[in-house]
């Protein structure tokens, strides 16, 4: 039903029916009024161009500019001016997608401005870049901060707690510097509905990616501890990451009290520093963006310079909507009502059609809302239009409407619909993120808001770019949250951007784990691992046979062994460590292929070779089974089972599979295709690989390149089967070529990667992985320089492949040791604490991949807004050329 109508709209012009549709982006160019010098170290509160001001002062300034410019609202002689007409319920509502054609009445990016765009790593070496996570209770001024930092309101502000519902992307930056900020909902100790819950998620994500870690509390109260922020935003990740206090509100209390606070602050809480600020006026602000930059890593930006968010536009409309709401009502009617835009339609030559609803969860806070005769509601839709009108520099056609849906906070599904959960959980530097649209959607948009530049043309306009992506085919699934490693071409991808390994070796994991008294160490190496920046960690997921054994018997599993296991995802994914599995030995070492023969002999089979592992019909079931119970395995830590957790990069079928007894490769090919067919109708969200070495076959022309022996596998037509989604590598030049000299062994292993890399590339199409190499301490006349030799001669080859785009993506070297495991020490070992001069050569190696992954990201940006202008240049001719003469 349609409340008061004809009061509220001077003429009933019908709504558009339908939508246009297609992937081409929308280019709004808009006014320089609505920009922002990045400089400025303030933000006033009552600019009369904030299109966040109160309703009041708004709606004054209208009456003055319409008077002013001779524009009457009520005009007859426009259809659709005057008042937005507001209705209760619309069941012909749907949703609509965002890709609408370009606005054709508004201009392009140039090639001046396109050239700022590209990346030039030689002007990136002093650059620093990274993302700031902004923690605080409820209305200790978080928004506020952020906003004053950027130098534009992108988030809401009232006096009301609680008024930041996501987690907001704002992006500041300087001719040396990025910050990313991510500005999030205030922390709350008690959460009454399961919106809190996911809001406190989305505080929790803010600090994934962070590279520091802004505490922002209110000077006004008295000193209180921030443990509990803290343990909700950033949990264990508090000791490795830098936190700055923010003591806000400091303009309203002496200055004696301010130093009283200081001092409590840095006594009694565990962070890095304490400054006070007043973030509504920006004192202090500049001392808190310089102690960011002393923290941020050096890199290249990760967006251009002149982006200042990258949201829907969509959400910045449906959040000015809702700041209104928080302005206009009272107790709980704000906390009730939730926002969303079904329907907005770009109009080049009319006013663009934006249509809301209002979610309420009770039939009595729905009437308060549209208060008599519908006279509330025409206040909020005015208000609210006002306001949007002012941020997209455009007259806005808007109709609001009310629903009742009955504890929609409670409802999760519903949530996610809305936009809280999964679909918040997409945002990656660099990536896209979709509002509103469930989280199964195709296709997402993005928006971008430029502040002002060098250029003078540049200096007269707002470019907001909405790109719509159509994700196309690629290897592994996306989780819920987007965070499974994929792969696009030759590369690995997360959420959308490149990603890079450089990883480790610890095939005793879950061994310790399994005793809880010996978990420290395996948290010590973690930890040790992440300090590095090391990301990736392959081990075992097997352990056959044996008193400590994972699988006692066929189907027959040790609970304690398994709960190590489950122990090792957790803490893993604690420290942003992604685990490659591998699920049976080649070798005897954790029972491997033997156990599994020699279990099929005690139930009485005729089975000849242990290389009948791989043909054996009733063994080959034995390792069915035990993928099965692996893949599908639910961690007790976590509550989520191995094959649904992102935490794992890849499975890998086996360590090193050998079939010397049959050097046609035959067996082997037909056990691969096999047993990746099979888990992958289990798993279809994670990666796959089947160990390999990279010996090539006994037909193959590259088998030259092997040391001197062949064992039943071939690198390309193993790694050629499609379940196989990327290629592996091992490297042991010192046990391939046992009697030769270093120079000989560094000779054999620059020609063994570089055929396989070269192979990677323009055979298999698909990224490689080293995932084994080393050198051994207890080679005769062994130094450090050694191996400092062989683990720098790998570094070279991979980032040399991945900075010219090839399909090498990284290593992972054998074998990380925490202090105390000396019986685990082979010889190759690595204790980050003890070989400094090594760990340095991997630190480096993890920076430079770091480095090159923003670079890409970087360019992976820059490459949207090519392809937008590309698509707006073609819409542009295309309806140049069907206008006919005086048009």
């Amino acid at each position: 039903m349609k409340l008061g109508l004809a009061a509220l709209r001077i003429s009933a012009a019908p709504p558009p029916t339908s939508a246009r549709e297609g992937g081409a982006p929308l280019l709004l160019l808009l006014p320089s009024s609505r920009i922002f010098h990045r400089e400025s170290s303030s933000l006033s509160p009552f600019s009369s161009r904030s299109p966040f001001r109160p309703p009041v002062a708004r709606l004054a300034a209208s009456l003055e500019n319409s008077q002013r410019n001779g524009i009457h609202s009520g005009s007859n002689e426009d259809e659709e001016d005057g008042e937005p007409y507001l209705t209760s319920s619309n069941p012909s509502a749907s949703l609509l997608s965002l890709s609408e054609k370009p606005d054709r009445s508004l201009a392009l990016l140039d090639e001046y401005e396109l050239e700022e765009l590209d990346p030039d790593p030689s002007t990136c070496r002093n650059h620093r870049s990274g993302y700031v996570a902004v923690l605080g209770r409820p209305n200790v001024g978080k928004s506020t901060l952020s906003n004053q930092m950027i130098g534009q309101k992108l988030s809401i502000v009232t006096e009301k707690p609680q008024t930041t519902r996501h987690r907001i992307l704002g992006i500041c930056s300087g001719p040396e510097y990025q910050m990313i900020l991510y500005d999030t909902p205030g922390v709350i100790e008690k959460k009454m509905h399961m919106l809190d819950s996911m809001m406190m998620k989305n505080v929790r994500n803010a600090a994934i990616n962070a590279d520091c870690v802004l505490v922002v509390v209110d000077a006004c109260k008295v000193p209180h501890k921030i443990d509990d922020v803290l343990e909700e935003g950033i949990g264990t990740l508090r000791d490795n990451l830098p936190i700055l206090l923010v003591l806000n509100k400091k303009d309203l209390i002496k200055p004696g009290e301010i130093a009283k606070r200081l001092e409590w602050y840095q006594k009694f809480t565990n962070v890095d520093d304490v400054i006070p600020v007043s973030a509504k006026f920006g004192q202090g602000v500049d001392d808190v963006k310089d102690w960011i930059l002393s923290k941020l890593p050096f890199g290249p930006a990760y967006y251009p310079k002149d982006i200042a968010s990258e949201h829907p536009e969509r959400f910045f409309v449906a959040e000015i909507v809702r700041e209104k709401i928080f302005m206009q009502y009272r107790n709980e009617v704000p906390y009730a009502c939730q926002v969303n835009v079904l329907n907005y339609i770009s109009r080049p030559t009319s006013k663009d059609f934006i249509q809301v609803e209002i979610v309420v969860e009770k039939e009595s806070q729905k009437i308060i809302l549209i208060g008599k005769g519908g006279k509330a509601l025409k206040v909020l839709a005015t208000a609210a239009r006002l306001d949007i009108e002012d941020f997209l520099q455009k007259k806005v056609f808007l109709e609001v409407e009310v629903k009742v849906k009955e504890n929609w906070r409670q409802d999760e599904g519903l949530l996610r619909y809305y936009g809280y959960g999964d679909t918040e959980d997409r945002e990656e530097e660099g990536s896209n993120c979709c509002y509103l649209y469930p989280p199964t959607k195709a296709s997402s948009s993005c928006i971008a808001i430029y502040g002002r530049g060098r250029s003078s043309r540049r200096r007269m306009r707002l470019l907001v770019v909405v790109l719509v992506l159509l994700f196309g085919p690629h290897h592994g699934g996306e989780a819920a949250g987007g965070e499974f490693i994929g792969i696009s071409g030759l590369h690995f991808v997360l959420n959308g951007n490149p990603f890079f390994a450089n990883g480790f070796n610890a095939y005793w994991l879950m061994t310790l784990a399994s005793d809880p008294s010996q978990r420290d160490k395996v948290s010590s190496a973690l930890t040790d691992a992440s300090s590095h920046e090391l990301s990736v960690a392959r081990t075992w997921a097997f352990s056959d046979g044996g008193s400590n054994a994972l699988q006692y018997s066929p189907g027959s599993y040790n609970e304690q062994t398994f709960q190590g296991l489950d122990f090792v995802v957790s803490e893993a994914s604690k420290y942003g460590i992604r685990l490659i599995l591998s699920l049976v030995n080649n070798y005897d070492d954790f029972g491997g292929r033997k156990q599994y023969v020699r279990w099929a002999r005690d139930q009485g089979h005729n089975i000849g070779s242990e290389d009948e592992f791989f043909t054996d019909p009733v063994v080959k079931g034995y390792y069915k089974d035990h993928v099965k119970t692996v893949l599908t395995r639910v961690n007790n830590l976590t509550g989520v089972a191995y094959k649904d957790d992102p935490t794992i990069f890849a499975w890998e079928l086996m360590n090193e599979p050998r079939c010397p007894s049959d050097l046609s490769g035959k067996s082997m090919q037909d056990w691969i295709t096999e047993m990746a067919a099979f888990l992958k109708s289990i798993d279809g969200n994670h990666l796959l690989e089947a160990g390999l070495e990279g010996f090539y076959g006994e037909s193959s022309p590259q088998k030259q390149a092997n040391p001197g022996f062949q064992v039943g596998t071939d690198f390309v037509t193993n790694n050629q089967i499609p379940g196989i989604d990327f290629a592996t590598l091992h490297s042991y030049p010192d046990q391939w070529l046992p009697n030769s000299d270093d120079q000989s062994q560094l000779a054999f292993l620059n020609n063994w990667l570089d055929v396989h890399i070269r192979d990677a590339r323009d055979v298999l199409r698909k990224p490689l992985l080293v995932t084994e190499f080393g050198k051994s301490s207890k080679d005769s006349g062994f130094s450090s320089e050694q191996r400092d030799a062989m683990f720098g001669a790998v570094y070279s080859k991979i980032y040399s492949s991945a900075s010219s785009g090839g399909a090498t993506a990284g290593g992972c070297f054998w074998q990380l040791l925490a202090q105390g495991m000396d019986s685990y020490r082979d010889g190759y070992e690595v204790v980050l604490s003890e070989a400094p001069s090594t760990t340095r050569i991997i630190t480096v190696q993890s920076r430079q991949l770091r480095y090159l992954g923003r670079l890409r990201a970087r360019e992976r940006n820059i490459a949207k807004l090519k392809k937008a202008k590309a698509m707006r240049e073609k819409e542009l001719k295309a309806a140049h050329k069907g206008k006919g003469a005086g048009n």
